[in-house]
């Protein structure tokens, strides 16, 4: 029930890579892992961590399988070619059309394990495979700009440049001015952008995507190109995006769903360890992040949250007037003072001289005139006497 934390320590592991569980692509291989190994796969997406629940074995394997798809599937991302902006032939799409077919079968002959797909309206060129195949398209799309009398590496600008959008190379629709910069954009690319920023929680600190510019889009600009349910939204996305990239320093409430944010105390330092939730009221450690544990250690509290029954065990060590019930219902007896028959918690009547158990009260006190000939412990009888 505990579950098992993914280890990111895994070669190539990084929070992008971690960001495709949510994907299309990434759903499916958690539903498909799940069938397949009898697991449930649980990504927290406030602390940015992926959750393995099920036996030892299958989380094992569970947690070797999704590691290595995800890193299959980070490789295989699509590399964007853009075929239109600075730097760039107005008519390079036309040609790269022209070169190698408009279903572009002469470059799949490049790169044969790739695939490909072009966008007109943005002028980008997207290619999935194989390191080495991107680097031969990109290699075929240069190509082709020399061939045109431009290399595709150059820069400039020309005055046609100054009513395209810098996100999609397109010329302005519904063009949208930045209040800090003066920059203009399509009003649906700059939403897409804050869009993504949700849905990928990266892209933080938003700023102008003017090359050379990145100056911060301001809360002015949100308000009117955003509903106040999404601004929520982007913030929340962004104050993710800061824990996860401050993990050493700051961490997200454990109750679930909170958003509060609470410092981690630092090592070595005699500060203090509890952090009381301004929103849900849940008591924290802020050294090993489990319930708050008032005069216990963190490592002791963690053997204890182990072994439930830890505490127990010590407590019961030396003390006589302790025992199990004979009845195996799991329950321990402490008996403090009185005669010798206790009614445990499951409901059985025990003899405290032979740890006999009967199923009603009438049937002990017989059992302890008859076997035991009497009701009281030996010492009380004692007392009795004098």
């Amino acid at each position: 029930m505990k579950g098992k934390t993914l280890d990111l320590s895994h070669p190539g592991m990084t929070p992008s890579l971690l960001h495709l569980v949510l994907t299309r692509d990434g759903i499916s291989i958690l539903r498909a892992l799940e069938k397949e190994t009898q697991t449930y796969i649980l990504y927290d997406r406030q602390c940015l961590n992926v959750k393995i629940f099920g036996t030892t074995q299958k989380i094992k394997e569970a947690e070797k399988r999704l590691l290595d798809s995800l890193v299959q599937l980070h490789e295989k991302q699509h590399l964007e070619i853009k075929l239109k902006g600075l730097g760039l032939p107005p008519n390079l799409m036309k040609e790269v059309i022209r070169w190698f077919g408009p279903d572009l079968g002469l470059l799949k002959v490049r790169a044969p394990g790739s695939e490909f797909s072009l966008n007109t309206r943005r002028h980008v060129l997207y290619v999935r495979g194989s390191m080495e195949d991107k680097q031969r398209v990109e290699e075929a799309v240069a190509e082709v700009a020399a061939s045109i009398g431009c290399d595709a590496g150059t820069t400039g600008q020309t005055s046609a440049d100054l009513n395209l959008c810098p996100i999609c190379l397109c010329e302005l629709d519904e063009p949208y001015k930045l209040e800090s910069c003066g920059h203009s954009f399509c009003r649906t690319c700059l939403m897409d952008q804050f869009e993504s920023a949700i849905r990928s929680r990266e892209g933080f600190p938003l700023c102008c995507l003017k090359e050379g510019c990145r100056r911060p889009i301001i809360l002015l600009d949100l308000k009117a190109l955003l509903s106040t349910e999404r601004i929520d939204e982007l913030f929340r996305a962004s104050l993710g995006y800061f824990v996860a990239t401050n993990a050493a320093t700051y961490r997200f409430c454990p109750a679930p769903d909170c958003p509060s944010v609470y410092k981690l105390a630092s090592p070595g330092l005699d500060e203090d360890e509890l952090f009381v939730c301004g929103a849900c009221y849940t008591e924290t450690c802020r050294k090993c992040h489990q319930e708050y544990h008032p005069f216990v250690t963190c490592e002791r509290y963690k053997e204890y949250k182990a072994d439930p029954d830890l505490s127990l065990v010590e407590w019961r060590n030396g003390r006589e007037n302790v025992r199990d019930c004979p009845a195996k219902c799991g329950f321990v007896i402490e008996k403090v003072d009185g005669c010798n028959h206790v009614e445990c918690k499951c409901q059985k009547h025990v003899c405290w001289s032979c740890m006999a158990f009967f199923d009603t009260s009438e049937g002990c006190y017989s059992h302890l005139r008859t076997v035991h000939e009497s009701i009281l412990p030996l010492d009380q009888l004692h007392m009795l006497d004098i």
